[in-house]
């Protein structure tokens, strides 16, 4: 029994010695990879500058600046210059949920990153007198060193609309303000006739009358309490 035991006990001291080992082992292996990993990572906190230039297409140009830090992609991104159509009241409204699509691609131009940023993500870069000269807007993404190291060109897509409406002639302008039900200072028959140029003109309630998707709402009285 004694000999069983002294057995048992130097082999649960093998397997003891043998665990610590392994586990002294990794944790060699695990602080060896993050120390190299970490010294490869230093290098890839300096800055880089990427440019497109999308002046025969947009008009403008962009210009980016990415580092990485902890595995996470810092992103700068300037668009330089402002074109009419990104002022232009017509076209704000679509332009502002549109979106610039920035890819990072290898040397065989496959792509490694891409972000979509929408429009609205952007704030303005204003000249010296006050005027809108580009947009810049910034932003962070968890990327590998091995994606990272891969990153060789910047291509940009886009949603856009870049073509300004012509602008109205003045008997079209003048034509389209007959039609407007809403003008001030019309009288409820004329604001009713112009509502009927719409569509069939239709009492929805007292003093309510609609057509063609357009409406007004009148007091007692006979004036105007709401359009649309």
């Amino acid at each position: 029994m004694k000999n069983f035991l002294l057995a048992a006990a130097k082999l649960a001291t093998g397997l003891f010695l043998a665990g610590l080992a392994l586990a002294i082992t990794i944790a060699l292996y695990s602080w060896a990879t993050d120390s190299y990993e970490s010294s490869q990572a230093k290098q890839y906190e300096t800055i880089k500058e990427w440019s497109a230039d999308l002046t025969a297409n947009l008009g403008l140009q962009l210009q980016a600046k990415t580092k990485l830090v902890s595995r996470k992609l810092l992103l700068s991104v300037d668009v330089v210059g402002y074109p009419a159509y990104l002022s232009d009241p017509r076209l704000a409204e679509r332009n502002q949920k549109a979106q610039l699509i920035v890819h990072f691609v290898d040397l065989d131009g496959f792509r490694v990153f891409s972000k979509p940023i929408v429009l609205s993500e952007f704030s303005g870069i204003v000249g010296a007198k006050g005027e809108k000269i580009g947009l810049r807007t910034q932003l962070q993404e968890y990327v590998s060193i091995e994606d990272y190291k891969r990153f060789q060109r910047l291509q940009v897509e886009w949603t856009l609309e870049t073509k300004v409406p012509p602008d109205l002639a003045p008997d079209v302008k003048e034509e389209q303000s007959r039609l407007d039900h809403c003008a001030p200072s019309i009288s409820r028959a004329e604001r009713l006739k112009r509502l009927s140029r719409h569509g069939e003109l239709r009492e929805t309630a007292s003093g309510s009358y609609s057509a063609g998707g357009r409406s007004v709402h009148f007091f007692y009285d006979g004036t105007l309490l709401n359009c649309r």
